[in-house]
């Protein structure tokens, strides 16, 4: 039996969870400490990491995994940029810290790249070598599987900036630097900006709101989130221009509403995007919450086999 450690760093919270060979056992979650120094996460992580140890009689780990926002040098297991999240984390020697204390090796990756890895192995996109996934939440992810290896790139972030296509070159200012970014009409980081405009109350405005609120007809709700889904579907488009995949796989709290949502980016799939192939098929995500973590354990164990 191998025991393997996995971690998926959010905006909001932090999923930490204990594997033995496949099949997770546990799974801790916690609030996040995004924005305060990266060495306070790495307390947390040390915390959960011992109370998960205990609690299910391992001895040893493995290796543990690692999935974050942000662009990530998965060969070194550097984090090259992060934005405004966990900022301090680009000068943080990850390898050192997994092998000083818990005496294991360390796998990285990108957050939406290692939920895509968890859905093709585990979720909706079992069997299917050819998958984007667009993840919603505090940002917006993106990755992709093509003939059956994740992509990468050269400076390691090729297919993981979804949620930077540009879809409005005039629009708003994005904190990626630049402007008119899916994030910017579709990210939870920018609904106060979207409620403001749009005479909904600011203080109770979260992507369930709105949802429940467009559920009774309401008019304010339902053009915030017409925005929303909008920017979604149009970046839905740019997935698929850009890695021709056979499906779309969405993911993330807000998919809490894909009776409404997947509807709407289907019909603009099925309407705006250039395929004469055939129809890309849109699925949520089946694992939601725990598809990093399945991702970055398939991850640990594929390395093993390389070593």
């Amino acid at each position: 039996m191998k025991n393997y450690i996995v971690i998926d760093m959010g905006g909001t919270r932090l999923k930490i969870g204990l594997f033995r060979n496949t099949q997770l056992m546990k799974c801790n979650v916690v609030a996040s400490c995004a924005q305060e120094n990266f060495e306070n996460t790495i307390r947390i992580f040390n915390a959960e990491i011992k109370a998960l140890i205990e609690s299910q009689n391992v001895g040893s780990i493995t290796g543990i995994g690692l999935s974050m926002p942000g662009i990530i040098d998965t060969k070194d297991n550097k984090i090259l940029s992060i934005n405004d999240k966990y900022s301090d984390a680009v000068s943080f020697d990850l390898n050192s810290w997994a092998k000083e204390h818990w005496n294991c090796g360390l796998v990285t990756e990108n957050d939406a790249r290692a939920a895509l890895v968890g859905e093709w192995c585990q979720g909706a996109g079992k069997g299917i070598n050819n998958l984007v996934i667009m993840t919603l939440g505090t940002g917006i992810g993106g990755a992709a599987l093509i003939e059956g290896k994740l992509l990468h790139g050269k400076h390691f972030q090729a297919g993981c900036l979804g949620g930077h296509f540009c879809i409005d070159f005039r629009g708003e200012a994005c904190n990626c630097g630049s402007k008119g970014c899916v994030e910017t009409k579709g990210s939870s980081w920018v609904l106060p900006n979207l409620a403001k405009a749009g005479n909904y109350p600011v203080e109770s405005v979260s992507f369930k709101n709105l949802f429940d609120d467009m559920r009774t007809s309401n008019k304010e709700a339902t053009d915030i989130l017409r925005i929303c889904m909008d920017a979604w579907s149009a970046c839905a488009i740019n997935l698929i221009h850009a890695y021709d995949p056979e499906m779309l796989i969405v993911g993330g709290g807000v998919m809490k509403s894909a009776d409404i949502i997947l509807p709407e980016i289907q019909a603009w799939i099925d309407k705006y995007a250039w395929t004469p192939w055939g129809k890309v098929i849109v699925r949520k995500a089946e694992l939601e919450d725990t598809a990093a973590l399945y991702g970055m354990n398939y991850l640990l164990m594929e390395q093993e086999k390389c070593e």
